[in-house]
């Protein structure tokens, strides 16, 4: 008898990161590795402002009936992020990629709104009510990094097994010479700090440093170079197809990826595949676990003298060198498998 198996996602238009790969890895790992399965994504546009706004967002997932297609039962549902997780269903799993940041982990801080009104922070008590009671109602709960299971556990008592994701590329990224350049990729905004990199060159007259991707911080960034003198050996590459990425990293002398309090990172990841060194920051959340444990590059404070020490070392580092630390990592990054997250988040429970 065929099962059948819904992946509940919610997108902002136009927009794809590490959470819309999360979801397309997960719909094709589960159509290739289960047998007898149907397996579909379902999404809804997401919109985060004015923050009210989010308790409505969280309101029309309640609403959904996923119980059933055609008169034909789904079996099973796995919630991502916030808010599909409010959907109704018997047999609801979560594996977690975050919260509404804002709310939790980024509130206070610079990245969160300098002011709320008065209904903005009720809107955000009322938000931990409803996670903590909607997450609460799963089967089993999973998360994409020890990073996001230790804040559901700090901030809605709930306990997670941390369950990480292996890149979509993981067999195409491959390790190549080791060039003089060190690389930056992923999104461009302000709470992934790609800036630390251009500023920790500005103190390291032998740095070459490219920052591949786009965002909001673009424009800045561009600035910041020129304002710095850095143009000479510092520059913005633009979005990279996969294809382009892969090659940039096989011959990359390190990868800088220091963002804030960061829930996973594919960018790690794949820098390991590619047997590149990382340096990242204390404070960058689960990049900064995931080096630590492997010894795959340096963790060091969020201050450009720091990041600059390191991009030194990794300029007076062999290539040899370099290469025991990103097998390091490397050795982390492929025993990661879309068949083993099939195999805890989805098998067991059908």
């Amino acid at each position: 008898m065929t099962k059948r198996v819904l992946v509940l996602g919610a997108q902002v238009p136009f927009a794809r990161g590490g959470a819309e790969n999360l979801n397309a890895g997960l719909v094709q790992a589960i159509a290739a590795h289960v047998p007898g399965v149907q397996v579909d994504l379902v999404q809804l546009p997401f919109k985060h402002y004015p923050e009210e706004r989010l308790i409505t967002e969280m309101m029309t997932w309640r609403l959904l009936d996923v119980s059933e297609v055609d008169g034909n039962r789904v079996d099973l549902v796995i919630a991502t992020k916030f808010p599909t997780y409010a959907v109704r269903h018997p047999n609801k799993l979560l594996w977690l990629v975050h919260q509404y940041r804002q709310a939790y982990d980024l509130a206070g801080t610079i990245y969160d709104r300098p002011e709320l009104t008065e209904l903005e922070v009720a809107a955000r008590r009322k938000l931990h009510e409803l996670d903590t009671r909607f997450m609460g109602e799963c089967v089993r709960r999973f998360a994409i990094s020890e990073t996001v299971s230790e804040r559901l556990r700090r901030f809605n008592d709930l306990l997670s097994a941390p369950l990480w994701p292996p890149s979509l590329m993981q067999d195409r990224i491959h390790p190549g010479p080791y060039s003089d350049r060190v690389i930056y990729f992923g999104r461009l905004d302000r709470s992934k700090r790609a800036s630390l990199a251009l500023e920790a060159a500005a103190l390291l007259p032998a740095a070459q440093v490219t920052i591949y991707g786009a965002g909001t911080d673009e424009a800045d960034l561009r600035n910041r170079i020129g304002q710095l003198g850095l143009s000479d050996r510092c520059r913005l590459g633009g979005y990279l197809t996969d294809d382009a990425l892969i090659a940039e990293l096989s011959r990359a002398r390190a990868v800088f990826y220091g963002p804030y309090d960061e829930d996973y990172g594919y960018a790690t990841i794949e820098a390991f595949l590619a047997e590149k060194p990382v340096i990242t920051c204390s404070d960058s959340g689960e990049p900064a676990r995931i080096v630590d444990r492997t010894g795959g590059g340096w963790v060091v404070e969020p201050q450009p003298s720091a990041i600059a020490a390191a991009i030194e070392q990794v300029y007076l580092a062999s290539d040899t060198d370099l290469a025991v630390r990103g097998r390091a990592g490397a050795a982390f990054a492929r025993q990661l498998s879309w068949r083993h997250v099939v195999d805890e988040l989805v098998v067991p429970y059908l």
